[in-house]
């Protein structure tokens, strides 16, 4: 492709006729990944500055170097833009042709439930037989193979080329507000975007939560001229933007509990729930225990609806759902004793998640391990902490991932939020393996061990037991009894 195909559409690039007839083979923000005949996009990180990497990516081949700040003396072309990053994703887009405009594209955002209700709507359209990709925190899916994931969301470049070699009817894909604040959706186009929840949470980078929700927000401007919005109404924030995205004239199914909802859920502890869609009523026992993955289903439920297909054997069509990694994952320890991951990191989700275990186990001691990430929002910690000693018998603080911060200093912190413990049992165990350990060797009777903020993700310390997750801290327990 030549280089005036590639910036086409991009106003902040002018055309320049010494340039139009490069050869463009590649749209690239890693100088490691750069071929001959790329364009280098520098992108200044919070860590690395993409900059620094330029003599680097010119010596690989780079034919066009794009970047923000003022540079000289290149042996090859470089393009000074306000923006690096919506630039690397306008261009990204170019380049692969717009694959979004092939397929059916689905969004999803919000603080908690984005995973699950993403593999339960890849789920239900693999039933109603169309091909599927899926990008999100567990793993990325696409033509039949899965990889593994390191983010989110995946950079601008990654997914555009994704999306390009995709030959699956559909592309699901998690958005996180990170993702859309970075721009690494730019250049995407939505069928459907989907908006779980908005909870406290990562307020170390967003700052405040009306900052937070706009980020989200961002998505819902890349809507496709028919796409349609799916949102939470019972969240206050979905709320808030369903007024603003009627406003904007955007057409918007809401899910809710309420009657006057496009999708309503009713949820039952004890018998099958139910999803009220169009007057219809179909049973919806949710694979995964709790009103909150009602919610989740019902969201993807709507999209198949949505497109017409139908939903009146819901519940045969997510059976054979395969589990869902670090969400709820239940693990037998011994005949009393039982081990439960989940990924909740806020202290709206583990409110869900300790209050669905005391409904559905209420006869077992509730204990739980969990701890913070350094570097990350500590607004959120002692409504957690406060959260665990609502709920639990037992709460032991441990290390999460220290990011740099010094064990001491995580400690030291751990107590001052510990101080307002009055109700149940609390503890500091740093090695997170040892707590879990503890725990399991103290359960006297019916116990419940609880870890959680991890999920399905590796550690990235290293600790007692010879293990690399909470998951194999339960199986490795489990076989040592």
């Amino acid at each position: 492709m030549k280089w005036i195909d590639v910036i086409k559409n991009i106003t902040d690039i002018p055309e320049n006729e010494e340039l139009n007839n490069i050869k463009i083979e590649g749209i690239n923000e890693k100088s490691t990944d750069i071929e001959k005949g790329h364009v280098f996009v520098a992108i200044e990180g919070y860590e690395k500055d993409g900059h620094s990497y330029i003599n680097h990516a010119v010596e690989q081949g780079a034919a066009v170097v794009v970047g923000q700040n003022p540079i000289d003396n290149l042996p090859v072309p470089y393009i000074q833009v306000p923006d690096s990053r919506k630039i690397l994703g306008q261009l990204a887009a170019n380049f692969y042709n717009h694959p979004c405009k092939d397929k059916l594209v689905v969004g999803i955002t919000g603080t908690n439930g984005k995973t699950t209700t993403g593999l339960l709507t890849t789920h239900l359209l693999r039933k109603a037989g169309y091909s599927v990709s899926f990008f999100g925190t567990v793993f990325n899916e696409m033509n039949g193979k899965r990889l593994d994931s390191s983010l989110t969301t995946p950079s601008a470049s990654m997914i555009q080329k994704f999306l390009s070699e995709s030959e699956d009817d559909v592309v699901v894909i998690e958005v996180s507000s990170q993702g859309l604040q970075q721009h690494r959706m730019e250049g995407m186009a939505f069928d459907y975007g989907l908006f779980t929840n908005l909870q406290h949470d990562h307020l170390d980078y967003h700052k405040t939560i009306e900052d937070y929700f706009m980020a989200k927000k961002k998505l819902f401007s890349m809507l496709k001229p028919e796409g349609k919005a799916i949102v939470n109404r019972d969240n206050e924030w979905g709320s808030k933007l369903i007024d603003l995205l009627n406003e904007e004239g955007k057409e918007v199914l809401t899910v809710s509990e309420t009657a006057n909802a496009d999708t309503r859920y009713i949820f039952k502890e004890k018998e099958h729930s139910e999803l009220e869609i169009n007057q219809q009523r179909i049973k919806a026992k949710a694979p995964l225990p709790g009103k909150y993955n009602l919610l989740n289903l019902s969201m993807a439920t709507t999209v198949l609806h949505d497109l017409g297909k139908n939903i009146s054997k819901l519940e045969d069509m997510i059976a054979d759902l395969e589990p869902i990694p670090g969400r709820f994952e239940v693990y037998n320890l011994t005949e009393s004793v039982k081990g439960i991951v989940d990924y909740a990191h806020t202290a709206e989700a583990l409110e869900a998640v300790l209050s669905t275990i005391n409904s559905n186990y209420p006869e077992y001691r509730l204990t739980h391990v969990f701890g913070f990430r350094g570097k990350r929002d500590e607004s959120k910690r002692q409504n957690m902490v406060n959260t665990s000693e609502k709920f639990c018998d037992r709460t032991i603080l441990t290390i999460d991932d220290l990011n740099g911060v010094k064990e001491e200093d995580m400690k030291a912190a751990y107590t001052e939020l510990l101080e307002p413990f009055t109700s149940g049992e609390a503890d500091i165990i740093m090695d997170r393996t040892e707590a879990i350990s503890k725990l399991f060797a103290e359960a006297d009777g019916p116990t419940i061990i609880l870890v959680t903020g991890k999920g399905h993700e590796k550690y990235k310390q290293a600790f007692t037991l010879p293990v690399q997750s909470d998951k194999e801290a339960f199986v490795y327990l489990s076989d040592q009894a």
